[in-house]
């Protein structure tokens, strides 16, 4: 087939085209592929030991389960809502299609879904009084977002005229530092900037898949569309990076002094991903230094990668503050807005280049595992209300598997086997700031980065840290075993325990208080305080151990 000019393809030309199977009406994408499958399209025996332990070998089967009860609900209109028995909306059918992609449906009940999108983005944009639903926005960033999840149909005239027009909107709206939860507001939403972001570089990129010059309907070619797109792009960036905090988590708020939020650190991470060509577990394209902070820090100069490995760092610290709960948004207008965060913090995680078996995501991989309802044939959402099934829910789940599909596959291919996977996340590490050794209570007492905890450790581990303290270049283990009255043998032993404790003392944090090293004697060990921060405070040799 050759594309010149605006080719419009039929459902046979995409069956053709991206080895689809036509059923019934809609379209199946085989597994073939896929991670974890064979070139049959069936799954092999490595792929399915893996997805076993993530329950990832249950999911396929509820993806497509949850598929065909979409499928089965959807409004005449061509879309979903929030139930399957809700008025349709586009943020839901935008969920929808995601969930269709990942299932491998296409097909009629796809362009009847895209369809709907493309007439309702401009209609609910429409101020209330004017019959529409208020100039929001999120209606925007999802419908545009919805329209490429089936990148195939960019060409189309619908699709490709109703994009352009969401890029003029966003153009016309846009405000300092990014976009607003409404039109007409002068202050800027982190939630709804970070979603425009992660719309408009979908569809860059969708752009740049067709090629420069391509003539779309409307009048517009790809070249034009993509260089209106750029500014728009690296205007959300910055603003975004302006509100980055040096803990490497964003705000609640912009300009507030509010919580770190989980799930907006796991948003915002995935738009400077999207922004700067990251993918899952891969360095950015473009990972030039960018500015970041300013708001409330000073400003400082960081890669993407390093931004989005930190932003993954601090979910993984703060995983009991997101691994089993719903996020409320209360800055989303004319909506109770709910952030799934206990599947977007997983997102963050593995996008940052986090395993999928690393302990610290288990309860949420079991709860989301158990949020399935076998009856409903969907995903339900916790809630203090009880658990009801959603199309929000199944989305952020069926987003957060198929992230661990990939990490799956990545580490598969790499030749890591489920222990060396689990090991914590290293896209980047924290650093000392300071230790203090006080002998009353064998307390040790480390800032970071981050944050400042006092471990209180059994008084060899204790010994150990102060005989390290007062030799800054390191020691020999034989040295350390003569000193400490131990075999030479076990001293590995006990800086690995005393690494453990502070390592639990810190949340998980990825970072070692004693480092192997080379002295003029032979290989041991040094306090990494002594080359990375201050050591203050050395205690008195204990006697009588």
């Amino acid at each position: 087939m050759v594309f010149s000019g605006c080719t419009h393809l039929t459902l046979d030309d995409l069956a053709a085209t991206c080895g689809l199977i036509a059923r019934g009406g809609f379209v199946v994408m085989p597994g073939r592929g896929r991670p974890g499958y064979g070139h049959d399209g069936t799954p092999d025996a490595d792929g399915w030991s893996l997805m076993k332990q993530l329950g990832l070998a249950s999911y396929d089967r509820r993806v497509s389960r949850a598929a065909r009860t979409l499928l089965d609900s959807q409004g005449f209109d061509g879309g979903w809502g929030l139930t399957l028995s809700s008025v349709s909306s586009i943020v839901n059918t935008s969920e929808v299609l995601a969930i269709l992609r990942a299932a491998g449906i296409g097909g009629q009940p796809v362009r009847d879904a895209l369809r709907y999108l493309a007439g309702a983005i401009e209609e609910h944009c429409r101020p209330r009084q004017k019959g529409g639903r208020g100039e929001n926005t999120r209606f925007v960033c999802f419908g545009l977002t919805g329209l490429l999840h089936y990148p195939e149909f960019v060409t189309q005239p619908e699709v490709a005229q109703t994009a352009a027009w969401c890029v003029d909107w966003l153009s016309t709206h846009q405000i300092e530092q990014g976009w607003p939860e409404v039109a007409g507001i002068d202050d800027v939403s982190l939630h709804q900037t970070a979603l425009a972001v992660l719309a408009l570089a979908r569809l860059r990129d969708a752009a740049a898949v067709l090629g420069p010059g391509l003539e779309l309907p409307g009048g517009i070619d790809t070249t034009r569309l993509t260089s209106r797109i750029a500014p728009l792009i690296g205007h959300g960036l910055a603003g975004l990076l302006y509100h980055r905090r040096t803990s490497g988590a964003w705000g609640w708020r912009t300009y507030v002094d509010t919580a770190p939020s989980p799930s907006k650190t796991a948003l915002c991470a995935m738009a400077v991903a999207a922004a700067t060509g990251h993918t899952i577990g891969r360095t950015p394209a473009d990972d030039s230094p960018l500015e970041v902070g300013g708001a409330s820090d000073g400003i400082e100069l960081k890669r993407p990668s390093q931004i989005i490995g930190e932003a993954g760092q601090w979910l993984l610290r703060h995983h009991p503050r997101w691994e089993t709960f719903v996020e409320d948004d209360k800055d989303v207008q004319g909506t109770a807005w709910e952030h799934m965060a206990y599947a977007l913090g997983v997102r963050g995680v593995l996008l940052a280049g986090g395993s999928p078996y690393d302990q610290r995501l288990a309860r949420a991989w079991k709860l989301m595992d158990g949020l399935w309802d076998a009856e409903g044939g969907l995903w339900m959402e916790p809630g203090a209300s009880g658990r009801r099934p959603t199309i929000r829910a199944a989305y952020y789940t069926v987003c957060a598997y198929e992230a661990a599909r990939i990490r799956v596959a990545q580490l598969t291919m790499a030749g890591h086997d489920a222990a060396a996977a689990a090991g914590p996340l290293t896209t980047g590490h924290a650093e000392f700031r300071e230790v203090s050794l006080i002998a009353d209570g064998c307390q040790i007492l480390v800032s970071t980065t981050e944050e400042s905890v006092a471990c209180t450790v059994s008084g060899r581990l204790f010994d150990l840290a102060v005989l390290l303290h007062r030799a800054p270049h390191g020691l020999t283990t034989q040295a350390i075993g003569r000193a400490l009255g131990v075999a030479p043998s076990s001293i590995p032993k006990y800086v690995q325990r005393l690494n453990a404790a502070i390592t639990d003392g810190l949340g998980g944090a990825p970072i070692r208080l004693i480092t192997a090293c080379q002295t003029t004697h032979g290989s041991g060990y040094a306090l990494a305080a002594c080359a990375h921060g201050r050591s203050t405070q050395p205690a008195p040799p204990r006697t009588g151990q």
